[in-house]
């Protein structure tokens, strides 16, 4: 009887931690691969990997890149990863290639977003872009129907500098791309002032 009872416990034990195991994020719907998105960097093509091609969401973000005489600002910034292959670094750490964008969203605006920020992390370097030799322009925004994502559409044509010192000896890559139906999330906890007059309506 008192193994039966071990048994028991150990089971309860058991299903109970179970159900307390975190699910991976792709498993949470974080990572997608619907829509299109294309990109030529320094006139190779940025492969992407097969699956979990990309994250985009809307995010809460403090401060804002131009200067504001109130001081800091709450925004809500559109971000975007673009994920690419894998590789060991010199090191020995992983290094995965991707292409990060993160602007103002601005309650959904159609053109050249404000705070833009551009990086990549392709072929074991970094790169940043050059704000005045960078063009990024949201062509169209399509909302669903619960307002709990829009797809995105977006033309971009940039010079990129990689990360180092002194910074203007650092070599220049172009990035030009577009990417078409990219489906970026609204979490539960983003404001949106006025949902209902965005853009794509």
């Amino acid at each position: 009887m008192r193994k039966l009872f071990t048994y028991l416990i150990l089971t309860a034990c058991i299903l109970v931690s179970g159900s307390f195991i975190t699910l991976p994020e792709d498993d949470n719907g974080h990572y997608k691969n619907t829509g299109y998105f294309f990109a030529i960097l320094n006139g190779n093509m940025f492969e992407m990997r097969d699956d979990d091609k990309y994250r985009a969401e809307l995010v809460n973000k403090t401060g804002t890149m131009k200067n504001n005489s109130t001081g800091e600002l709450n925004r809500v910034a559109t971000s975007l990863i673009f994920y690419g292959n894998n590789f060991i670094g010199d090191d020995g750490k992983p290094f995965t290639e991707n292409i990060d964008f993160e602007y103002s969203f601005e309650n959904g605006a159609l053109g050249e977003p404000n705070d833009l920020k551009i990086e990549i992390h392709y072929d074991k370097n970094d790169y940043y872009h050059e704000p005045n030799q960078t063009k990024f322009r949201v062509t169209k925004i399509e909302w669903t129907p619960d307002r709990r994502a829009f797809y995105l559409s977006a033309d971009f044509d940039c010079k990129m500098r990689k990360w180092g010192f002194p910074r203007e000896s650092m070599p220049i890559v172009r990035l030009k791309g577009r990417m078409v139906n990219v489906e970026v999330t609204v979490p539960a906890w983003i404001k949106l002032k006025d949902p209902g007059i965005v853009a794509g309506n």
